[in-house]
């Protein structure tokens, strides 16, 4: 018998080195070299005037801070990463890294190594689809000679992206932290953006919501849209789910975006007949509801609030022409990632305003039916099982998402459609209540029971 058991059927506790001490004090060291490091780089970049040496700073700065909140509680790490989807303005200065990025990378890493619970069972076709993805927008940066730092970056920002659906999938992420994660970051921005609009600080929008941290009223609205249906399921119904749907709901009007209007209008007809109707009638239905909500921004764009809008219509018109070509001339591998971005009159340059288009443009048709295919094949699966079994609200999420990609650059390839792929593939392997999406069980040491602490059942309490 070894001694450690000895001092256990003995009644005496082992000594256990104390966590608690342990990450106190290395909380403490990794605070005082940040100090240090983060003192001498503002020293060196206001003497220098290097924005890349203040960025650095702060990007130290924030990964001390992540790895403060995982220390004290894995949970907090989760909430502030899927908080900083609604906040894409927030980047790290100099490098023009998005803080969202960088702590839902981390937040990955952290889900899948310290997670000891067992993995979910993950079909194949979201996996093939991720690898397809990710391979077919490298084959296009090496066919086009551009694997320079912007292409690294974008491929990096894919291998996020799939790794956020594929782990979401899986069931890695504790379901109502990052639900809950989303809404207070979605409530952030939009308060934020009600503040800017009353104080008339959002020049350059005519009026229109946007904000310190939308920064663009169509992400805004998208955002508002998307992010709102996959996280409202965690209010609980009335007084208090009605409060949050008119808050939401007010500030998303007051984006005044046409594209994501249209996206809206779909989402609420899919929600009053989804449920009434048969999986293929609905799908019809939504269809060729598509085709005739499609014409109201054409209709509408010279009337009412949208009266100003002739000529951003006239912009926009000369950016879809010049998208298209590019998406002509790299139709089958690609010109290369983050090449979806046009210049008008060789002095303006603007992204893409159709993702369909920027997907096809930067990765060629192979990667945009590649995305295409996940989010179609998911979403029909969903809506096929039993309507006790559905969830509307990932519908709708993923229905705003395609929607608005017909009218937003920047859509089928972000990290909040990354999100609405996950639950959507979660949903569908346990569509009782996403069970897989529990709290998660972290690689704590077991402490060892103490038999002689123990109280016998038939002995009487004291």
């Amino acid at each position: 018998m070894s001694p450690s058991t000895r001092l256990e059927h003995s009644g005496v506790r082992r000594p256990q080195f104390s966590r608690t001490v342990a990450t106190r004090r290395a909380a403490a060291a990794l605070w005082a070299a940040v100090v240090l490091l983060v003192g001498l780089a503002t020293v060196h970049s206001v003497s220098t005037n290097s924005a890349t040496t203040l960025g650095v700073a702060l990007g130290v700065t924030g990964g001390a801070v992540v790895l403060t909140l995982f220390a004290s509680n894995v949970n907090a790490l989760y909430f502030v990463a899927f908080a900083s989807l609604a906040m894409p303005t927030l980047v790290v200065p100099g490098v023009r890294l998005p803080v969202s990025e960088i702590i839902l990378a981390v937040a990955l890493i952290v889900a899948v190594v310290q997670n000891r619970r067992e993995r979910e069972r993950l079909r194949s076709f979201p996996k093939i689809m991720a690898a397809a993805i990710i391979a077919a927008m490298t084959t296009s940066a090496a066919m086009n000679n551009s694997l320079g730092i912007d292409s690294l970056k974008r491929i990096s920002h894919l291998v996020i992206f799939c790794g956020i659906f594929l782990a979401i999938g899986a069931g890695y992420f504790p379901r109502r932290v990052i639900q809950k994660g989303m809404l207070t970051g979605l409530g952030l921005a939009s308060a934020f953006g009600l503040v800017y609009l009353v104080a008339g600080l959002n020049t350059g929008y005519g009026g229109r919501l946007t904000g310190l941290l939308f920064g663009d009223p169509n992400r805004a609205a998208l955002a508002i849209l998307t992010l709102g249906f996959l996280s409202i399921d965690v209010v609980p119904r009335g007084a208090r789910r009605n409060l949050v749907f008119a808050f939401l709901g007010t500030t998303f009007l007051l984006t005044q975006s046409r594209g994501s209007l249209v996206a809206a209008s779909l989402c609420l007809v899919w929600w009053i007949f989804a449920r009434r109707l048969r999986p293929t009638t609905g799908l019809a239905f939504i269809g060729g509801a598509a085709a005739a909500i499609s014409a109201i921004p054409s209709a509408t764009q010279d009337s009412g609030v949208f009266e100003t809008r002739t000529g951003s219509d006239m912009l926009r018109s000369a950016i879809f022409e010049e998208s298209t070509r590019s998406a002509i001339r790299g139709f089958w591998f690609g010109n290369g990632p983050g090449t979806a971005k046009v210049e008008i009159r060789d002095t303006f340059t603007f992204y893409f305003h159709n993702s369909y288009l920027a997907v096809i443009s930067e990765g060629g048709i192979f990667t945009a039916l590649a995305i295409f295919a996940l989010m179609f094949i998911e979403f029909i699966r969903l809506s096929f099982l039993p309507a006790v079994l559905r969830n509307t609200w990932i519908e709708m999420a993923i229905i705003a998402t395609v929607t608005a990609s017909f009218h937003l650059g920047e859509a089928l390839l972000e990290l909040p459609s990354a999100v609405a792929i996950g639950f959507c593939i979660d949903w569908i392997a346990r569509p009782e209540a996403g069970h897989s999406l529990a709290a998660p069980r972290l690689r704590h040491r077991k402490v060892p029971t103490v038999i002689g602490s123990q109280i016998p059942s038939g002995s009487p309490a004291r």
